[in-house]
């Protein structure tokens, strides 16, 4: 008798992680607009050419994909950019939907903080039966939240490399910091 072997996942956010978009945000604070229009700024902005891919990041979830794992993005970004942001990340990383990553999108009108969205749908990813093994964020509210489901979590910083990461590389650590600016997968 077989035993199925299901696959074990890594958990990522995307703004603040894989993707820096921080500067959308600089936009926002300069207009001084509503919390409605700065949402709105960011939708229009999220998938621009000027967003940059967090390349160690990317390459350590592609080392973790090597070694096995499933890789799904967990976001606070809205259904309304969904297949605009699917084409960013498979544009900017050459990585494909659905074969090596899934994602999962905030409910256009769910308005509640990115923690609270975020554990709504992580629990129902683990009882749709998926494990997973690690999650990514940047955010401290979202971190605690896995915390308080017992996921092992890692704390990623863009242009910082997180000690568990560095320890996990060892003397390899300069296939994942040796990169060059971006991607080139066009």
């Amino acid at each position: 008798m077989k035993t199925e072997i299901k696959p074990k996942y890594i958990v990522c956010d995307l703004d603040g992680c894989l993707i820096d978009s921080a500067w959308i945000w600089e936009v926002v604070k300069q207009q001084g607009v509503s919390r409605d229009e700065a949402f709105d700024i960011f939708n229009r902005l999220a998938n621009a050419d000027k967003n940059r891919i967090e390349i160690p990041l990317y390459k350590y979830l592609c080392f973790k994909a090597s070694g096995g794992f499933k890789i799904h993005f967990l976001t606070a970004r809205s259904e309304l950019i969904e297949v605009e942001t699917i084409n960013f990340i498979q544009k900017k990383t050459g990585l494909i939907y659905g074969k090596e990553f899934t994602i999962s999108f905030r409910p256009n009108n769910d308005v509640s903080s990115p923690a609270e969205s975020k554990a709504v749908r992580i629990q129902s990813f683990i009882d749709s039966g998926r494990e997973v093994a690690l999650a990514i964020d940047d955010e401290i509210e979202v971190l605690k939240m896995y915390a308080s489901k017992k996921i092992p979590f890692l704390r990623w910083i863009i242009g910082f490399l997180p000690v568990q990461v560095v320890q996990e590389y060892g003397n390899q650590i300069g296939n994942l910091i040796n990169v060059k600016e971006e991607l080139s997968v066009n």
